[in-house]
Protein backbone atom coordinates (compact mmCIF):
# COMPACT_ATOMS: atom_id res chain seq x y z
CA UNK A 1 0.00 0.00 0.00
CA UNK A 2 1.22 3.42 -1.19
CA UNK A 3 1.94 6.26 1.65
CA UNK A 4 3.58 8.95 0.04
CA UNK A 5 4.53 10.55 3.50
CA UNK A 6 6.24 7.54 3.76
CA UNK A 7 8.68 9.45 0.68
CA UNK A 8 8.15 12.77 2.15
CA UNK A 9 5.81 14.10 -0.52
CA UNK A 10 2.98 16.41 0.75
CA UNK A 11 -0.33 17.34 -0.95
CA UNK A 12 -0.05 20.01 -4.09
CA UNK A 13 4.16 20.38 -3.87
CA UNK A 14 5.37 20.16 -7.30
CA UNK A 15 8.59 17.74 -6.70
CA UNK A 16 11.55 17.32 -9.75
CA UNK A 17 12.38 13.55 -10.71
CA UNK A 18 13.58 11.64 -12.92
CA UNK A 19 11.06 9.25 -14.87
CA UNK A 20 11.83 6.30 -16.77
CA UNK A 21 9.18 4.73 -19.33
CA UNK A 22 10.13 1.88 -21.98
CA UNK A 23 9.35 1.15 -25.34
CA UNK A 24 9.31 -2.26 -27.26
CA UNK A 25 11.63 -2.65 -29.80
CA UNK A 26 10.29 -3.99 -32.93
CA UNK A 27 11.20 -7.69 -33.01
CA UNK A 28 9.74 -7.55 -29.35
CA UNK A 29 12.88 -9.26 -27.80
CA UNK A 30 14.08 -5.91 -26.18
CA UNK A 31 12.69 -2.91 -23.73
CA UNK A 32 14.17 0.27 -24.53
CA UNK A 33 14.56 2.42 -21.78
CA UNK A 34 14.22 6.13 -21.50
CA UNK A 35 14.88 8.81 -19.05
CA UNK A 36 13.65 12.53 -18.60
CA UNK A 37 13.50 14.91 -16.43
CA UNK A 38 10.21 16.09 -15.01
CA UNK A 39 7.84 17.53 -12.28
CA UNK A 40 5.48 15.61 -10.61
CA UNK A 41 2.49 16.37 -8.35
CA UNK A 42 0.57 14.87 -5.47
CA UNK A 43 -3.23 15.21 -6.24
CA UNK A 44 -5.90 14.05 -3.84
CA UNK A 45 -6.75 10.21 -3.65
CA UNK A 46 -3.04 9.45 -3.26
CA UNK A 47 -2.34 9.84 -7.08
CA UNK A 48 0.45 11.75 -9.00
CA UNK A 49 0.22 13.94 -11.90
CA UNK A 50 2.62 14.85 -14.81
CA UNK A 51 2.42 16.52 -17.55
CA UNK A 52 5.40 15.10 -20.36
CA UNK A 53 4.89 17.73 -23.87
CA UNK A 54 3.05 16.07 -26.59
CA UNK A 55 6.04 14.98 -28.96
CA UNK A 56 8.50 13.48 -26.62
CA UNK A 57 9.82 10.00 -25.87
CA UNK A 58 8.16 10.38 -22.52
CA UNK A 59 4.37 11.40 -23.92
CA UNK A 60 4.56 8.23 -27.07
CA UNK A 61 5.43 5.81 -24.33
CA UNK A 62 3.53 6.45 -21.52
CA UNK A 63 0.44 6.70 -24.16
CA UNK A 64 1.86 3.29 -25.37
CA UNK A 65 2.13 1.18 -22.64
CA UNK A 66 0.58 3.31 -19.44
CA UNK A 67 3.08 2.93 -17.17
CA UNK A 68 5.82 4.86 -15.58
CA UNK A 69 8.60 4.96 -13.05
CA UNK A 70 9.25 8.33 -11.01
CA UNK A 71 12.39 8.34 -9.61
CA UNK A 72 13.69 10.33 -6.43
CA UNK A 73 17.47 11.20 -7.40
CA UNK A 74 19.61 12.95 -5.00
CA UNK A 75 22.71 13.12 -7.44
CA UNK A 76 22.64 16.74 -9.51
CA UNK A 77 24.62 15.18 -12.13
CA UNK A 78 22.07 12.17 -13.22
CA UNK A 79 19.29 15.34 -13.82
CA UNK A 80 21.65 17.00 -16.08
CA UNK A 81 22.83 13.66 -18.26
CA UNK A 82 18.63 13.35 -18.41
CA UNK A 83 17.85 16.93 -19.12
CA UNK A 84 20.84 17.50 -21.78
CA UNK A 85 20.85 13.91 -24.46
CA UNK A 86 19.44 14.55 -27.34
CA UNK A 87 19.44 12.59 -30.65
CA UNK A 88 21.89 14.80 -32.44
CA UNK A 89 23.45 15.94 -29.31
CA UNK A 90 26.48 18.29 -30.32
CA UNK A 91 28.04 17.10 -26.68
CA UNK A 92 27.85 13.23 -27.94
CA UNK A 93 25.03 12.87 -25.32
CA UNK A 94 22.81 10.89 -27.25
CA UNK A 95 20.70 8.57 -24.11
CA UNK A 96 21.06 8.72 -20.52
CA UNK A 97 23.67 6.41 -19.97
CA UNK A 98 22.51 2.83 -19.67
CA UNK A 99 24.51 1.49 -16.58
CA UNK A 100 22.09 3.54 -14.17
CA UNK A 101 19.31 1.44 -15.04
CA UNK A 102 18.04 -1.66 -13.33
CA UNK A 103 14.60 -3.21 -13.80
CA UNK A 104 11.70 -4.11 -11.45
CA UNK A 105 9.62 -7.25 -12.41
CA UNK A 106 5.47 -6.39 -11.97
CA UNK A 107 3.64 -9.98 -12.26
CA UNK A 108 0.64 -7.39 -12.72
CA UNK A 109 1.91 -6.40 -16.04
CA UNK A 110 4.22 -9.37 -16.72
CA UNK A 111 6.98 -6.50 -17.41
CA UNK A 112 10.11 -5.44 -16.27
CA UNK A 113 9.76 -1.44 -15.88
CA UNK A 114 12.91 0.02 -15.98
CA UNK A 115 14.51 2.62 -13.07
CA UNK A 116 17.12 4.32 -11.64
CA UNK A 117 19.14 2.05 -9.51
CA UNK A 118 20.80 5.12 -7.90
CA UNK A 119 17.19 6.75 -6.88
CA UNK A 120 16.71 6.74 -3.04
CA UNK A 121 13.17 5.63 -4.06
CA UNK A 122 10.90 4.96 -6.55
CA UNK A 123 7.07 4.85 -7.26
CA UNK A 124 5.58 2.97 -10.76
CA UNK A 125 2.77 4.74 -12.04
CA UNK A 126 -0.12 3.87 -14.29
CA UNK A 127 -2.35 6.04 -16.29
CA UNK A 128 -5.81 6.60 -15.15
CA UNK A 129 -6.73 9.44 -16.67
CA UNK A 130 -5.64 12.15 -19.03
CA UNK A 131 -6.65 15.81 -20.20
CA UNK A 132 -5.46 18.85 -21.20
CA UNK A 133 -4.38 22.42 -19.87
CA UNK A 134 -2.75 25.51 -21.26
CA UNK A 135 0.72 26.09 -19.95
CA UNK A 136 2.40 30.03 -20.16
CA UNK A 137 5.66 31.37 -19.75
CA UNK A 138 8.84 33.18 -21.26
CA UNK A 139 8.74 30.55 -24.61
CA UNK A 140 4.52 31.50 -24.97
CA UNK A 141 1.73 29.32 -24.69
CA UNK A 142 1.11 26.04 -25.14
CA UNK A 143 -1.18 23.13 -24.87
CA UNK A 144 0.30 20.16 -23.12
CA UNK A 145 -1.24 16.83 -21.79
CA UNK A 146 -1.84 16.08 -18.29
CA UNK A 147 -1.98 12.17 -17.03
CA UNK A 148 -3.38 11.10 -13.65
CA UNK A 149 -1.27 8.31 -12.31
CA UNK A 150 -1.91 5.47 -9.85
CA UNK A 151 1.03 4.01 -7.41
CA UNK A 152 0.86 0.52 -8.26
CA UNK A 153 4.47 -0.53 -6.70
CA UNK A 154 6.73 1.71 -4.85
CA UNK A 155 9.86 0.74 -3.05
CA UNK A 156 12.64 3.28 -0.82
CA UNK A 157 15.56 1.48 -1.58
CA UNK A 158 17.51 3.31 1.28
CA UNK A 159 16.73 6.37 3.31
CA UNK A 160 17.41 9.79 1.64
CA UNK A 161 20.28 11.20 3.72
CA UNK A 162 20.73 13.88 1.87
CA UNK A 163 18.77 17.60 1.36
CA UNK A 164 19.35 19.80 -1.65
CA UNK A 165 21.57 22.27 -0.99
CA UNK A 166 21.92 25.95 -2.31
CA UNK A 167 24.43 24.24 -5.13
CA UNK A 168 22.13 21.69 -5.95
CA UNK A 169 19.17 23.79 -6.09
CA UNK A 170 20.86 26.54 -8.39
CA UNK A 171 22.69 23.41 -10.49
CA UNK A 172 18.82 21.93 -10.84
CA UNK A 173 17.50 25.60 -12.34
CA UNK A 174 20.61 25.83 -14.03
CA UNK A 175 19.71 22.52 -15.97
CA UNK A 176 16.32 23.85 -16.50
CA UNK A 177 17.59 27.06 -18.09
CA UNK A 178 20.00 25.17 -20.52
CA UNK A 179 17.25 23.22 -21.94
CA UNK A 180 14.85 26.89 -22.22
CA UNK A 181 18.06 28.17 -23.88
CA UNK A 182 18.11 25.59 -26.92
CA UNK A 183 14.64 26.37 -27.32
CA UNK A 184 15.39 30.32 -27.63
CA UNK A 185 17.93 29.69 -30.00
CA UNK A 186 15.97 27.31 -32.12
CA UNK A 187 13.23 30.37 -32.18
CA UNK A 188 15.95 32.91 -32.98
CA UNK A 189 14.68 34.74 -29.95
CA UNK A 190 17.76 36.66 -29.03
CA UNK A 191 16.44 39.02 -26.44
CA UNK A 192 15.18 35.80 -24.32
CA UNK A 193 18.22 34.21 -25.47
CA UNK A 194 20.75 36.66 -23.95
CA UNK A 195 18.35 36.94 -20.67
CA UNK A 196 18.19 33.42 -20.11
CA UNK A 197 22.34 33.20 -20.79
CA UNK A 198 23.04 35.82 -18.19
CA UNK A 199 20.67 33.96 -15.69
CA UNK A 200 22.92 30.69 -16.64
CA UNK A 201 26.22 32.93 -16.39
CA UNK A 202 25.19 34.25 -13.08
CA UNK A 203 24.41 30.79 -11.66
CA UNK A 204 27.71 29.59 -12.87
CA UNK A 205 29.38 31.72 -10.52
CA UNK A 206 27.56 31.34 -7.46
CA UNK A 207 28.09 27.25 -7.69
CA UNK A 208 31.66 27.99 -8.00
CA UNK A 209 31.92 30.43 -5.21
CA UNK A 210 30.18 27.87 -2.89
CA UNK A 211 33.32 25.62 -3.70
CA UNK A 212 33.37 22.06 -2.48
CA UNK A 213 29.99 20.47 -4.02
CA UNK A 214 32.07 18.09 -6.41
CA UNK A 215 28.70 16.84 -8.33
CA UNK A 216 27.10 20.45 -8.79
CA UNK A 217 30.68 21.55 -10.38
CA UNK A 218 30.47 18.72 -12.85
CA UNK A 219 26.82 19.32 -13.37
CA UNK A 220 28.04 23.00 -14.19
CA UNK A 221 31.36 22.09 -16.25
CA UNK A 222 28.55 19.66 -18.14
CA UNK A 223 26.14 22.33 -18.97
CA UNK A 224 28.88 25.17 -20.16
CA UNK A 225 29.75 22.19 -22.57
CA UNK A 226 26.11 22.41 -23.63
CA UNK A 227 25.58 25.77 -24.09
CA UNK A 228 28.81 26.64 -25.51
CA UNK A 229 28.15 24.40 -28.74
CA UNK A 230 24.36 26.13 -29.17
CA UNK A 231 26.72 29.47 -30.12
CA UNK A 232 28.31 26.69 -32.78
Amino acid sequence: MFNYQDFGLKEDNLYEIIATTYSITEDSKEIKPHASCMGIRMIEGEQIQISPFYGTITYKNLKEHSTIAINFIDDIYLYALAALKEPDSPIGLTDFPSKYYDFKYLESRAMDVPYIKKAWGFLIGEVSHEFQKTKKDDLGEVIIPVFKLNVIFSEKLKESYKLFNRADNLALETIILATRLKVANEDQNQPLFLKIQKKIKDHIENIKRFGKNKKALKTIELISKYISKLND
